[in-house]
């Protein structure tokens, strides 16, 4: 029965054999490990092994990836968990995660066109889902193209935004990866009945995997806290409604005031500090959120730390991007190659307008992180006009964005709202939520 795992951790063993980590730290960790298994009291002496020694690379794990980068390269190398490391070496709140034993392993797999993929562990909450999975072959995966991604929950598709990372990966044959599902809102489960369907496609073959899973541990509900307070940046009103605190996010529900002459594009320092100046949750990658647009009402979600209990929170953010109204978009004439209306603050140039493209150069918004500056267009009908392309590249200096429009929704002129811009507010603004 647990052979496999026998043998991953004899491999791991001789793998860590070569890692210089310090002796104090494993030992530390060894007699944490043996303490946890002792208090579990397992029948099988097998099994306390087994615990044992998994209590001892968790506890490892989640003290050693962040003081010790040879350490963590050696736990990348474990089958599933280079994503894991990735992770807790950026986010205090995943780690907190692994520590309170909310990640839950699945290793259910399906087999299909000589590819299987394994769902290895997932995280969920009532605001998305965090899916590890494996898919491996006896042929190169390289150009894999990903069709569909979706979550389903007794059956029903949970409505979702998805992403994937898609990293390089050491062999052709193996892809190791994470599925982000953001659901679109908060989710009130029917049961713990899950199941993931992902289509890929290569060399012009698509393959469809369904794998479903039961879970065995409880979904975490949010916490919640209403507070509907208001606070001013440079005359410009936004109310602070709701705070709710998932295991995977924290959700923050803004509105803005109608009157206000600025539209608040992005929060790009919005943080939850302690009693003690500690930042509690704060942006990771950049903010994500979800709305009808930033003139009314929209939901930010930032890194949560669901499983620490201080005294005292609060809110705070600054470095708040922000447009006039008036001037917060560009009025583009893609048959003229014109722009007919844009910024005043000359922060953003122009570079081409092809029959369905603009490029854009601009100073870096945020260091290590290229910020989207449009979701969608609007053509001269009022009807929308998605942008299916965009990439970004640049450097520290500056950084450049090309948007390809979808040709047959254009109607000239198409007006392009930013979602982001590097013109700030001067101020700031701190509200205690408990």
């Amino acid at each position: 029965m647990f052979e496999k795992e026998e043998q991953m951790l004899e491999e791991t063993k001789k793998r860590l054999e070569k890692v210089e980590v310090p002796e104090q730290l494993v030992n530390d960790a060894i007699q944490q490990g043996l303490l946890q298994a002792k208090n579990k009291k397992l029948k099988r002496k097998k099994k306390l092994w087994a615990f044992s020694v998994a209590a001892i690379l968790l506890l490892t794990f989640v003290t050693s990836i962040r003081v010790s980068p040879a350490f963590a390269s050696a736990i990348s190398t474990i089958p599933g968990m280079d994503r894991f490391v990735h992770l807790v070496q950026l986010d205090k709140g995943m780690k907190a995660i692994v520590e309170n034993d909310y990640y839950e392993p699945i290793g259910k797999s399906q087999v299909k066109d000589n590819m299987t993929l394994t769902v290895d562990g997932i995280i969920i909450d009532e605001t998305g889902a965090e899916v590890f999975y494996t898919l491996e072959a006896p042929h190169s995966l390289e150009g894999m193209d990903y069709q569909v991604v979706k979550v389903f929950n007794d059956g029903h598709e949970l409505v979702a935004s998805v992403g994937y990372d898609l990293p390089d990966q050491e062999t052709a044959n193996r892809i190791v990866d994470k599925f982000s599902f953001v659901f679109g809102e908060t989710e009130q489960f029917t049961s713990k009945n899950f199941e993931i369907q992902f289509d890929v496609e290569q060399d012009n073959k698509t393959t469809s995997f369904n794998v479903p899973f039961t879970l065995k541990k409880e979904i975490k509900p949010g916490k919640i806290y209403t507070l509907n307070e208001t606070v001013e940046i440079e005359g410009q009103q936004i109310k602070v409604k709701k705070i709710k605190i998932y295991p995977l996010r924290v959700a923050v529900t803004l509105e803005f005031n109608k009157q206000n002459k600025m539209k608040i594009l992005q929060f790009e320092d919005m943080r939850i500090e302690d009693e003690n100046g500690e930042i509690w949750s704060s942006i990771h990658n950049g903010i994500s959120g979800r709305g009808e647009n930033q003139n009314k009402e929209n939901t930010y979600f930032l890194q949560s730390n669901y499983f620490k209990e201080p005294k005292e929170l609060y809110l705070k953010f600054d470095k708040v991007q922000a447009l006039p109204k008036e001037e917060s978009y560009l009025l583009v004439d893609f048959a003229k190659k014109e722009i007919l209306d844009q910024p005043s603050h000359g922060k953003i140039e122009v570079l081409n307008i092809g029959d369905n493209t603009i490029e854009l150069k601009y100073y870096p918004i945020r260091e290590n992180y290229m910020y989207t500056l449009f979701s969608q267009g609007e053509n001269a009908k009022g009807e929308i006009v998605d942008i299916p392309g965009q990439s970004n590249h640049g450097n520290d200096k500056e950084q450049f964005s090309i948007n390809t429009l979808d040709e047959k929704d254009i109607i000239n002129p198409v007006r392009l709202d930013f979602i982001a811009y590097p013109n700030y507010l001067d101020g700031s603004a701190s509200i205690q939520i408990k």
